[in-house]
C-alpha cells in the first residue's frame, strides 16, 4: 500500500513538473510529514538518472540558459577533460542537513569525473534551501580546493542568487570555476 501511495504521489508531482516546466515556478500541494519521508527516501534510493550537464529538477533555468549552461560546461569538458555537473534540487527532494552527502552520492553515482582522474564536480542547487554546495572529487584539488570553491560561492553564486538570478549567478559562478581550472590546468599540463 506504501509503494502504491508513494507512485502515485511521485507520479502526480513529475506529471505537475513536465505539465509546467516552462514557468518559473509551481505550486505543490502540500504533503504531510510521512509522505515528505517516503518520497524523499524514494529519490535517495532511486536518484533520477542524469540528463546532460545540467539536470534542472528545481526549475530554475528556461530551456535557452539551461542549453547555453550545458554547450558551455561541454566545451569546456573538451578542453580539459574536467566533468562539472550543474544540478538544481527542491526542498522535497533533499533535506537541508542532507544537501552535501546527496550531492557527493550524484557525484558518484552519475559517474561524473573521468575515473583515472577523478575529476569530477557537481554544483548542486537548492532554491528553497538557499543553498548552495560545490563537491569535487580529489582530481580536482590540484586545480581547485575548497576555500576556492566557497570563496567562488561568497564571490559570483551567491551575490546574484539573492537577487533572484539563477542563470546569471550559476554563469558567473561556473565561469569563475572554469577560469581557476584552466589557468592552472595549463600550468599543470606544460610540465
Amino acid at each position: 500500500m506504501r509503494i502504491l501511495f508513494t507512485f502515485i504521489i511521485l507520479f502526480g508531482f513529475k506529471s505537475l513538473a513536465a505539465g509546467q516546466a516552462e514557468q518559473d515556478s509551481i505550486t505543490i500541494p502540500s504533503m504531510t510529514p510521512l509522505q515528505l519521508q517516503a518520497y524523499r527516501k524514494f529519490i535517495w534510493d532511486s536518484v533520477p538518472a542524469a540528463v546532460g550537464w545540467v539536470n534542472d529538477y528545481g526549475l530554475l533555468f528556461k530551456k535557452g540558459q539551461k542549453d547555453f549552461l550545458e554547450r558551455k560546461i561541454a566545451r569546456f569538458e573538451k578542453e580539459t577533460s574536467v566533468e562539472i555537473m550543474v544540478v538544481t534540487i527542491d526542498s522535497f527532494m533533499v533535506d537541508r542537513k542532507d544537501i552535501d552527502e546527496f550531492s557527493y552520492r550524484l557525484l558518484k553515482l552519475w559517474g561524473i569525473g573521468k575515473i583515472s582522474k577523478s575529476n569530477g564536480m557537481i554544483i548542486c542547487i537548492s532554491k528553497d534551501e538557499k543553498t548552495i554546495r560545490i563537491i569535487a572529487d580529489f582530481g580536482i584539488e590540484k586545480f581547485m580546493n575548497q576555500y576556492d570553491r566557497q570563496k567562488i560561492i561568497n564571490k559570483y553564486f551567491i551575490p546574484l542568487y539573492e537577487k533572484n538570478n539563477y542563470f546569471e549567478g550559476t554563469f558567473a559562478g561556473l565561469n569563475a570555476i572554469q577560469e581557476k581550472i584552466n589557468k592552472k590546468w595549463k600550468k599543470f599540463n606544460k610540465k
